[in-house]
C-alpha cells in the first residue's frame, strides 16, 4: 500500500510544476507599437481573435522574426522597431494580406469580430462573407465593409478599425553594403530600409536575408551610395524616382514614399563626376549635389536651404558647359522675378554651377569698440559712410578726467583667410623674400618687425588738446578706441636702488625722482640718465625734456671691461703704428 501512496506523491509533483509554469502573466511587457490607438474593448477584440487562431491551429508558424508557436503572443512579439510619424491616414494607407482589422455593431444585438486580411487579400466575416480589401485604401476597404454589413445589419452603425499593422518583405539591391530582403512596415519609407541595407548589419533581427551567393559582388563596393537617384519598382511594375537628399531637405514626401508589399529598391553608386549641380554664395547650405533628371533652379535653391537674408536673387549666374565639354557660358537670370511668378523656373543640366552674390555692403552692420577712460566705453554702429574719430569720441560723452588722451590708441585688425599670415615670422619672412636689405639692415627690420601692432598713426593731443582738425582720422568696421587713464606717476628703473612708481610732483626734475628711488646704485653711470615720454616713447636727456605724469626714468649701466680688454686695445694700437711706420720707411726708401 505504501509503495502505491509514494507513487502517486511521486507522479503528483511530476504534473505539478507545467501547470504552474503556464499561469504566471509575462511582466515588463512593453506595449506594441503597431497597434493602432483604442479602447480596451478593441484590445479584448484583437486579444480574443488570436486565442481563437491559437485554438484552431496550435502548430500555426509564427511571422517572419517572431519566435513563438502560440498566436496568442503576437500581439506582444510584432517587431517593434519601427515606430509612427503620427495617426495613419486612412485615405493613404494601403491595406494588405495580414493587416488585422475588427467590425463592431452596437445596439439591442451587439456583434464584434477581428480578424485578419487572407492572404488572398480578403477580409472574412462569419454571416456576412468575404470583403476584397488588399490593395485599397483604408478608407476604402472600411467603406466596402461597411456596404456588405448593412445588408444584414441595415439600421445599425457599423465601426471598422485597424488594430494591427502587417509587416511584409521588400528588397533592396544595388550598391549597398547588405543587399537583400527585409522586413518592414506600411508605415515605413524608403529611406528607413536604404539606411539598413547599407550598414554592416550583423544582428539577426536587423540583418537582411541575403540573395544567393552568386548575387554577390566580387570586387569593393563603390561608397557612398546615390540618394538622388533611387528607383523604387513597384508589383505593377511602376517605376519612382526616389530623391532621399530632396527630402531630408524639403521635407517633401513625394520623395521618400511608404513601402508597399512586393517593392524593389534599387540603389545605384553615387556619380558626382559629370553628374552633379552645385549652387554656392548666398544660400544657408552651399553644397554640390548628384544631378537629377528635372532639377530646376528653384529646387536646387530649396535644397540648399533657401536664400540668406543678404542674397540678391536678381543677378543670378549659371554657368554652364557647351555641347563640346570644354567651353562654357555664363546664363544671368532673375531668381526673385522667378518667385514672383514673372519668370518661369528654370531646367538645369549635369555640370550647372549656380552662384548667387550677396549684397554685403548694402546691409553689412558697420560697428566699433570704444574702451577705457571714456564716458560711456562700450560698441557703437557706424552709420555713416565716413565717421571720424571725433564724432565717437563725442558719441561716448567725451573723455573722462583721469583720462591719458596723448596715449590713447585705434586699433586696426585686418582679417585675412590665410592662415599662415597669423604667423608673424612667417608674414615677416614674405615681406623679406624680395628685399636687397643688407645684413644689418635686415636684422633691424626684424627687430622692428617684432614691434610691429596694429595701430592707426593719430595724435590724439594734437586733435582733442590744440583742436587740429587736420590730425582727426576715419574710424573703419572693427576698430577699437582705447584710451588708456593717466598715470600721476614717474616709472624709474634701471640702475636705482628701489626701482618703482614715485608720484609724480609737477616742477620737479629726473634726479628728485632718482633719489626718491632710493638714489644711484654703485653701477649706475650718471651720464647716461635717459626720459621715455609717454606719448611718443621718445627716449630724451634729462635737460631736453619737461617731465610730465606717465613719463618714465631710466638709468643704466657702466660697462665694466677686463683688464684683458685693455692690453688689447693697446696691442692693436702697436700693430696698427707699427704698420704705418713701416709702410712710411718704405715710401722713404722708393723716393730716394
Amino acid at each position: 500500500m505504501w509503495k502505491f501512496i509514494v507513487v502517486s506523491v511521486i507522479i503528483f509533483f511530476h504534473l505539478i510544476p507545467p501547470s504552474f509554469a503556464q499561469t504566471p502573466k509575462e511582466k515588463n511587457a512593453e506595449p506594441n507599437r503597431y497597434l493602432n490607438p483604442g479602447s480596451s474593448e478593441l484590445f479584448d477584440l484583437l486579444q480574443d481573435y488570436y486565442q481563437q487562431q491559437s485554438t484552431q491551429d496550435k502548430k500555426a508558424s509564427p511571422r517572419a522574426g517572431i519566435e513563438s508557436s502560440d498566436p496568442t503572443k503576437l500581439l506582444n512579439q510584432i517587431p517593434g522597431t519601427f515606430s509612427l510619424e503620427g495617426p495613419i491616414d486612412p485615405a493613404e494607407y494601403i491595406v494588405g494580406p495580414s493587416d488585422v482589422l475588427a467590425v463592431t455593431i452596437g445596439g439591442v444585438s451587439p456583434f464584434s469580430h477581428a480578424g485578419a486580411v487572407t492572404p488572398e487579400g480578403t477580409f472574412v466575416i462569419p454571416l456576412a462573407g468575404d470583403v476584397a480589401v488588399a490593395g485599397m485604401t483604408l478608407a476604402e476597404a472600411k467603406k466596402n465593409i461597411r456596404e456588405v454589413m448593412r445588408k444584414r445589419y441595415k439600421t445599425a452603425e457599423v465601426g471598422v478599425h485597424l488594430l494591427a499593422l502587417r509587416t511584409f518583405k521588400v528588397s533592396v539591391v544595388g550598391a549597398v553594403a547588405n543587399p537583400g530582403a527585409y522586413t518592414v512596415a506600411p508605415v515605413d519609407r524608403v529611406d528607413r530600409v536604404v539606411s539598413l541595407a547599407n550598414i554592416a548589419a550583423t544582428d539577426a533581427n536587423t540583418a537582411a536575408e541575403a540573395p544567393p551567393t552568386f548575387f554577390k559582388p566580387t570586387t569593393k563596393l563603390p561608397t557612398p551610395i546615390s540618394r538622388r537617384n533611387i528607383k523604387l519598382l513597384r508589383a505593377k511594375h511602376d517605376t519612382i524616382n526616389i530623391d532621399l537628399v530632396r527630402y531630408h531637405m524639403t521635407g517633401d514626401t513625394r520623395y521618400n514614399p511608404h513601402l508597399r508589399d512586393g517593392d524593389v529598391i534599387f540603389v545605384p553608386a553615387e556619380n558626382l563626376f559629370g553628374n552633379s549641380v552645385s549652387i554656392y554664395g548666398g544660400v544657408r547650405q552651399p553644397a554640390v549635389f548628384e544631378f537629377h533628371p528635372g532639377d530646376s533652379l528653384q529646387a536646387l535653391l530649396r535644397m540648399a536651404q533657401g536664400p540668406t537674408a543678404l542674397a540678391d536673387l536678381e543677378h543670378v549666374e549659371i554657368v554652364r558647359f557647351l555641347p563640346d565639354g570644354l567651353q562654357q557660358e555664363i546664363i544671368h537670370f532673375n531668381l526673385k522675378a522667378g518667385q514672383n511668378g514673372h519668370t518661369p523656373d528654370m531646367a538645369l543640366q549635369r555640370n550647372d554651377r549656380v552662384f548667387i552674390r550677396e549684397n554685403l555692403e548694402r546691409h553689412k552692420p558697420r560697428m566699433m569698440r570704444l574702451s577705457g577712460a571714456v564716458a560711456r566705453p562700450g560698441w557703437y554702429a557706424l552709420v555713416q559712410d565716413h565717421t571720424m574719430l571725433s564724432e565717437m569720441i563725442e558719441r561716448a560723452g567725451g573723455f573722462n578726467s583721469d583720462a591719458s588722451i596723448a596715449e590713447s590708441k585705434i586699433i586696426r585688425t585686418y582679417k585675412n583667410p590665410d592662415e599662415l599670415l597669423k604667423n608673424p615670422d612667417y608674414a615677416r619672412l614674405l615681406e623679406m623674400r624680395l628685399t636687397d636689405l643688407k645684413t644689418e639692415d635686415r636684422d633691424y627690420f626684424n627687430y622692428e618687425a617684432a614691434l610691429k601692432r596694429g595701430f592707426v598713426a593719430v595724435d590724439f593731443a594734437r586733435l582733442f588738446n590744440h583742436h587740429d582738425k587736420a590730425a582727426d582720422v576715419e574710424i573703419w568696421d572693427g576698430d577699437e578706441i582705447y584710451v588708456p587713464t593717466l598715470r600721476q606717476t614717474i616709472n624709474v628703473f634701471g640702475q636705482v636702488i628701489n626701482p618703482g612708481y614715485v608720484t609724480f610732483v609737477e616742477g620737479m626734475e629726473a634726479r628728485y625722482y632718482i633719489e626718491k628711488a632710493g638714489g644711484f646704485s654703485a653701477t649706475a653711470d650718471h651720464d647716461k640718465v635717459r626720459i621715455l615720454k609717454r606719448e611718443t616713447n621718445a627716449w630724451l636727456k634729462p635737460g631736453e625734456a619737461k617731465l610730465e605724469p606717465g613719463d618714465q626714468i631710466f638709468v643704466s649701466r657702466k660697462i665694466q671691461r677686463p683688464l684683458s680688454a685693455y692690453f688689447n686695445a693697446v696691442r692693436d694700437v702697436l700693430q696698427t703704428t707699427a704698420g704705418l711706420a713701416t709702410v712710411y720707411l718704405l715710401y722713404l726708401q722708393v723716393t730716394k
